[in-house]
């Protein structure tokens, strides 16, 4: 049976675990010195921010963590795209092989959803996979479309 549940700090090695699993699945050709840099940022992340700007909801089978959303919360000066300034991002959603098309993903993004609701977030984002696509639009999340165009500048930090 699975259950669901919000980490807490001493999960902080599963949750490793499961954004190096998501990373590796969702990057494959990133080179091992990369994903070893990665590996060693994630453990002070969450001892600075689990439970403050990023909540994360766990579903396991016996105690086995086998999925999981990432939920960074983020508080802004309000604008008129977030009146109240606070919005959120869900990241990091991901399922075990064995365990994917059993809902737990759905149920996961549901917790997330719910909360935000409670927390007076004037929305919730993500980036979809081609994968992702059709649960995110069965449980409420639309097309982004805006005047405004997303660009990034990307530091040389490796």
């Amino acid at each position: 049976m699975i259950t669901y549940r919000k980490a807490q700090p001493k999960d902080s090695d599963t949750l490793l675990a499961l954004r190096m699993a998501y990373v590796r699945e969702t990057h494959d050709d990133l080179p091992e010195e990369s994903l070893e840099k990665i590996k060693a940022r994630i453990p002070g992340y969450f001892q600075e921010h689990l439970n403050r700007d990023i909540v994360v909801y766990l579903a396991e089978d016996d105690s086995r963590a086998v999925g999981c959303v990432f939920f960074v919360l983020i508080n802004k000066p309000a604008s008129p795209l977030f009146i109240t300034g606070k919005t959120g991002t869900l990241m990091n959603v991901y399922t075990m092989p064995e365990y994917r098309r059993m809902g737990i993903a759905k149920t996961l993004v549901k917790m997330a959803i719910d909360d935000g609701a409670k927390w007076d977030l004037s929305y919730i984002d993500l980036r979809s996979t081609k994968c992702g696509y059709p649960l995110y639009k069965s449980t409420g999340f639309t097309e982004d479309k805006s005047i405004y165009m997303s660009m990034k500048l990307f530091f040389d930090n490796e």
